[in-house]
């Protein structure tokens, strides 16, 4: 939620500078907004959140459980040791 925020506040922000980029010239202002902007939407693609099921290979089952604050489902940690990598997976 408080990603959505950032975001709105963000592209206002965006919009904000745009015009005065385009009446008085000033396109710095456009700069750091659209930095923020381009990471929020890269972060929303690269990580896309609990997986279906643990992926075959070195993984393994940790003691570690949660409640996904989204779904309100319990979720279970995997680890890679190989890789150090880790995946939640839905209980």
């Amino acid at each position: 939620m408080l990603r959505n925020v950032i975001l709105a506040i963000t592209l206002g922000w965006l919009g904000i500078g745009a015009y005065a980029a385009t009446m008085f010239g000033a396109w710095p202002m456009l700069v750091f907004p659209a930095i923020v902007v381009a990471g929020i939407v890269f972060e929303r693609f690269r990580y896309q959140g609990n997986a279906t099921d643990a992926a075959p290979g070195d993984w393994r089952q940790t003691n570690e459980r949660f409640l996904d604050e989204e779904t309100g489902r319990p979720v279970v940690v995997w680890f890679n040791p190989t890789t150090g990598e880790r995946k939640y997976v839905d209980d």
